[in-house]
């Protein structure tokens, strides 16, 4: 059996800020780099893994304001684009259907199910049509297929990246600006470290880090559940999405009360799920792939047709 050893606070500060200097000296666009540096935090699973001793897959970043967000989702959709313009210059660029496709991004509001009105910052992946075709109704990246998807994204990148070209956007996706090397952009969600936590599901992911002012957060009841590795259920916007993280959890050696259990089933009675564009702002945080093939599959059926049943049985098709 592996024996993992926790991180202490002092190696934890030092690796997130180097990491967060790295990534920001990347910027070259000055003044998106000073807001960034003055509004990032880091927060989710990677300090929880540094805690644990366990390996980081990639660092969750969130900006503390809608400014931050919209000028670095701009920023990663022009250096996107531009990129994309470069791979279809080489010799054996792909086929046009596979890069026909404009990413804008957008400002937009919803009610999420307090019935409270959000703002969002949300990438979209819009279809630039083929030459000479009609170009409506738009084809919006997030409903191709997920082999698709992935040729895409390899399409835009693949023989584009110079040495050293570190921090570069490797997919979009309405929620997130994937980049090489570990980083993750999150722009969906803005605000202070408390705001940022309202989307959260379990305890144990909301330590934070404020770059600006180089500042671990390490909340007592985020350790306690961390050491005893138990899932401790906050009330998350997104209950739905916490069903999949809690069996990805429950696979992994962690644990939850069948006290906390209800606290998920009884928030997710209250929801709608009959209705499809409930159901996709639920899975926000799961794969954009599966979750198009989970929407799909039910946009295409009678709504007064669908049930526990056949949810259920998609479902397992998909995640399992």
């Amino acid at each position: 059996m592996d024996i993992h050893y926790g991180r202490k606070r002092s190696g934890i500060v030092r690796e997130l800020k180097a990491k967060m200097t790295e990534w920001l000296d990347s910027i070259t666009d000055a003044d998106v780099r000073i807001l960034a540096e003055k509004n990032t935090i880091v927060t989710g699973g990677s300090i929880a893994s540094m805690l644990l001793g366990e390996k980081v897959n990639d660092f969750d970043v969130y900006f503390r304001n809608k400014e931050t967000a919209i000028a670095v989702a701009n920023y990663y959709v022009k250096d996107f684009a531009e990129r994309k313009r470069k791979r279809e210059a080489l010799p054996d660029a792909p086929a046009p259907d596979t890069i026909a496709y404009d990413p804008f991004v957008k400002e937009d509001t919803i009610k999420n199910i307090k019935g409270e009105t959000e703002e969002r910052v949300i990438i979209y992946m819009k279809s630039a049509g083929v030459a000479g075709e009609e170009q409506e109704p738009y084809d919006y990246f997030e409903g191709r297929e997920p082999e698709a998807a992935e040729s895409f994204a390899e399409s835009l990148i693949k023989d584009v990246a110079a040495p050293g070209d570190k921090y570069r956007p490797i997919f979009l996706s309405q929620n997130a600006i994937t980049l090489s090397d570990k980083v993750q952009v999150v722009i969906r969600f803005f605000g202070e470290p408390d705001k940022i936590h309202d989307n959260y599901d379990f305890v144990h992911a909301m330590c934070y880090y404020d770059y600006h002012k180089d500042n671990l957060v390490l909340p007592a009841e985020a350790l306690e559940a961390l050491l005893s590795r138990t899932l401790v259920y906050r009330g998350s916007l997104y209950p739905i999405a916490s069903i999949f993280r809690t069996k990805k959890f429950l696979e992994r050696g962690w644990r939850i009360t069948a006290g906390q259990q209800l606290k998920i089933m009884w928030q997710i009675s209250e929801i709608d799920l009959k209705d499809p564009q409930v159901f996709m702002e639920q899975l926000t945080g799961v794969d954009q792939a599966y979750m198009w093939q989970l929407i799909q599959a039910l946009m295409d059926v009678d709504p007064q047709k669908i049930n526990s049943a056949y949810v259920s049985t998609i479902i397992d098709r998909i995640f399992d």
